[in-house]
């Protein structure tokens, strides 16, 4: 501060000789305006210790202005930063001043009380983070570490939590769930069947509250000791996949389900090239070279990461045409809303309310028609059936894995690094022509598409 002592003994007094002799509020808006920078700081006197700093400017820049009190406390002269004009106007400067000089009086080094405020808040803070409520806890988690940790950003553990957790505890406060309110979570959702999602919300909900735990915002873990055998148990891999039969009678029954065309699409083509079905929905046009016959999966869309080529067969160029007729825009199959894809879990619906043995409210009235010989079908087992089938029809099986975009096991990793590309080609090649022989039948039914390939922009 002896820098600025040195510079206030050069004060400005620019104002009307009245106020002068009055000795308080002599700056004014319009001082404060049209005040000009110089190559050194300047204050400017308001009165009862309140200055304008006009702080050195290079030649033509605005200069800043702060607010400042300078006050004496126990035989030392001080200053107390106030604010920056214009954010703080001239008459909140006033008003912080003449607080400042009633603690003065009191004997108290406003800076002193200002830092014990500063410091009161961060303790405030901090105990009103300790006391989030689960909901506000998944904020913070969602914003901190899943949308980065996650690929989706955590929309998929938002739906979860939406669906089950919040309902029963979301305005709970964190800190305040018990392992039973959890307990009472995962048996809701198993009263519904839904084994798999009880251990997927069991082990979100055990992520969530470790993170919490860590930083202090709960003291204990709630989920602590509960594994799997308290919620949906050890998991089965699904085994189920379309025989040939089945994806012949399927053919049949598909136009008679009433489903959309661009849901039709999306089903044959996850069947011709064994993507994921987000991989597929979330799919644009620029990643499909329909003149090579590829369809390049990005790495940043890829379950595992890596990118991935899928030679398009050219039954699944014939899907990819009727696409094109609808006008999607820059995506395969958009959703509701403009721009955005379909939803990977509304499919799921279709099939499941086509399935049912009676229907739901609000939701299709075609129950029953989707459900084929061999039983109750999801979406993400077409791509089963793929590998499955292209196995039955001679394709080597690390050829099929490769068609999948997995990494080869075993010993294989360590010393196979081929991609096998001209393999690959012949065998989606050779399954797009048993779907179009299994889809057309023997009369070739009307619905059948052409095997020809589409001439697109």
């Amino acid at each position: 501060m002896a820098s600025e002592n040195r510079v206030v003994t050069e004060v400005v007094t620019e104002a009307r000789p009245a106020a002068r002799l009055r000795g308080q509020h002599l700056l004014t808006d319009r001082m404060l305006r049209n005040a000009k920078g110089s190559g050194r700081d300047r204050f400017l006197r308001d009165g009862n210790g309140l200055y304008a700093r006009i702080h050195a400017t290079a030649p033509g820049e605005r200069p800043t202005i702060t607010f400042h009190y300078r006050y004496s406390l126990n035989g030392r002269r001080c200053w107390l930063n106030l604010g920056t004009y214009p954010t703080m106007t001239l008459g909140e400067a006033r008003a912080a001043r003449d607080e400042a000089a009633k603690l003065v009086e009191k004997g108290i080094d406003p800076r002193l009380h200002e830092q014990r405020l500063r410091e009161e808040r961060a303790a405030q803070e901090a105990a009103q983070a300790r006391e989030k409520t689960v909901r506000a806890l998944f904020e913070d988690w969602q914003r901190v570490h899943l949308a980065h940790a996650w690929k989706d950003g955590g929309k998929l553990v938002r739906s979860f939590l939406d669906e089950d957790v919040f309902p029963s505890i979301g305005t709970m406060r964190a800190k305040e769930v018990r392992k039973a309110d959890v307990v009472e979570i995962l048996d809701r959702i198993l009263s519904r069947g839904a084994r798999r999602k009880a251990n997927a919300v069991l082990s979100m909900l055990k992520q969530m509250f470790a993170w919490a735990l860590a930083r202090g915002i709960v003291e204990t873990d709630p989920t602590q000791g509960l594994r799997r055998a308290h919620a949906g148990g050890i998991e089965r891999p699904r085994e189920r996949n379309l025989s040939f039969e089945e994806i012949a009678e399927l053919a049949k029954r598909l136009p008679q389900a009433g489903l959309p065309l661009r849901v039709q699409a999306a089903l044959w083509l996850l069947l011709a090239t064994g993507a994921r079905v987000a991989e597929l929905v979330g799919a644009e046009w620029s990643e499909f070279d329909l003149e090579r016959a590829e369809w390049r999966i990005p790495a940043e869309r890829s379950k595992n990461g890596r990118p991935h080529v899928v030679h398009l067969s050219r039954f699944a160029l014939g899907w990819l045409e009727r696409l094109a007729e609808l006008g999607t825009g820059r995506l395969l199959f958009e959703g509701r809303k403009a721009g955005e894809p379909l939803s990977p879990t509304w499919i799921g619906k279709c099939l499941r309310d086509r399935q049912r043995s009676t229907a739901l409210r609000g939701r299709s009235r075609k129950t029953g028609v989707l459900l084929l010989p061999g039983g109750e079908w999801r979406v993400h087992d077409l791509r089963r059936t793929m590998a499955s089938r292209m196995g039955d029809l001679g394709v080597a099986p690390h050829i099929v894995e490769k068609c999948l975009n997995h990494a080869l096991g075993g010993i294989l990793r360590v010393y196979q690094h081929q991609e096998y590309l001209p393999e690959r080609r012949a065998a989606f090649e050779r399954w797009g022509a048993e779907l179009a022989r299994l889809s057309a039948g023997d009369s070739a039914p009307a619905n059948v598409l052409p095997l020809r390939r589409p001439a697109l922009a």
